[in-house]
């Protein structure tokens, strides 16, 4: 896993230069959600349990974001089904803390633009090039018929769920894309193939 699955979504789903999301802000808030949850079922935090969302170590992590949804999770009101999960994390949840970690990694800072009578805050990326890497990643892995590993084939999972596929993996050729569609077959563990599968449902 070269970073937080979540992180490099929301990475890919920017374009670098001018921090323009590439995705409505209802369909990242889904994908994020789901690669949260999944960055949980990673670490051995939340399984699988029927229809359930189950906590199997409620213990803080030593990451904030994912720690926040750890803690949603193992309240004893909590008894939503993965895709109702997905669906409130995508409100606000799942974007501000993939941002409030992002921010608090350097990849992203604020930036002011001062107008006449007032002024706007936004978030930039700290280097132009950092949204490009996970989908240069995904499509150098195919290219070279390489495995891509779990947390990459969940991602490039929300790009095809999202349609953000389109847009950063444009340039592969029919053959590469075969083979992700083998590989996300094939070698993705079943708890998150379930994820992917329960974005793709709220989105439609």
């Amino acid at each position: 896993m070269a970073s937080a699955p979540a992180d490099d979504l929301y990475l890919a789903a920017h374009d670098g230069i001018g921090g323009r999301a590439l995705l409505p802000r209802q369909v990242l808030g889904v994908a994020l959600g789901a690669a949260l949850l999944g960055e949980l079922m990673f670490w051995g935090r939340v399984g699988l349990a029927g229809d359930a969302l189950a906590v199997i170590d409620d213990r803080p992590t030593a990451d904030q974001a994912a720690s926040t949804v750890l803690g949603m999770l193992r309240q004893p009101s909590s008894s939503l089904g993965p895709r109702e999960w997905i669906g409130h994390l995508s409100t606000v949840i799942a974007p501000a803390l993939v941002e409030q970690r992002l921010t608090a990694a350097g990849v992203l800072r604020q930036e002011t633009k001062r107008r006449l009578f007032s002024s706007e805050v936004s978030l930039v990326f700290t280097d132009p090039r950092s949204p490009g890497e996970p989908a240069t990643r995904i499509r150098t892995h195919l290219s070279y018929n390489q495995p891509l590993d779990a947390a990459d084939l969940m991602v490039a999972g929300l790009f095809l769920a999202t349609g953000l596929d389109e847009m950063v993996l444009d340039t592969i050729n029919p053959r590469d894309r075969a083979r992700l569609q083998e590989q996300f077959r094939r070698n993705l563990p079943h708890p998150l193939h379930q994820l992917v599968a329960h974005a793709l449902g709220l989105l439609r």
